[in-house]
């Protein structure tokens, strides 16, 4: 098992796939809480919850799906596992990137700062994800970022439409 599991390394489309989704899904439900004047505290908790059930549940369809997968079927349980831990704990530490300004900053601009330190990530991620020259690195940047936001902005559609 140790053999299998030092021949496992962790791939950066594991990191990305965790830590997208996590940063989305908490951001998504943070600009939706906001937009519908919930709390700081609520927000917070709400989010931190998410956070950790999004975890679990990408590493659980990490593994399912990886499994199912005829290419990968040949690969040891053990691998399959430590692929699996690599995309929730990129899950989990992806929710926390939106949590983060609002343990720091006024409600206002918490949420300006969620956005912000969000966009940045996702960018990252885009960018370090994509193969080949800068440009293309760019362009990679700007595609995760244009779609994580527009996920994330429909919690705060959701918000608005639905305010209490």
């Amino acid at each position: 098992m140790k053999r299998t599991l030092a021949k496992a390394k962790i791939t950066l489309r594991d990191i990305i796939l965790g830590g997208q989704d996590g940063l989305v899904n908490v951001l998504g439900i943070s600009l939706g809480l906001f937009t519908a004047h919930t709390s700081t505290r609520v927000i917070l908790i709400a989010a931190i919850a998410a956070g950790f059930s999004e975890a679990i549940s990408m590493g659980a369809v990490a593994f399912t799906s990886a499994r199912a997968d005829k290419e990968i079927v040949q690969k040891k349980t053990s691998v399959l596992v430590f692929d699996s831990i690599v995309v929730a704990v990129s899950a989990l530490l992806g929710s926390l990137i939106p949590i983060i300004p609002f343990l720091i900053l006024p409600e206002g601009y918490a949420v300006i700062g969620a956005i912000v330190l969000g966009g940045l990530v996702l960018f990252a991620l885009g960018f370090l994800g994509s193969d080949g020259r800068t440009t293309k690195k760019t362009r990679g940047g700007f595609e995760i970022l244009l779609i994580g936001l527009l996920s994330a902005f429909a919690g705060f559609g959701i918000g608005l439409l639905l305010k209490v």
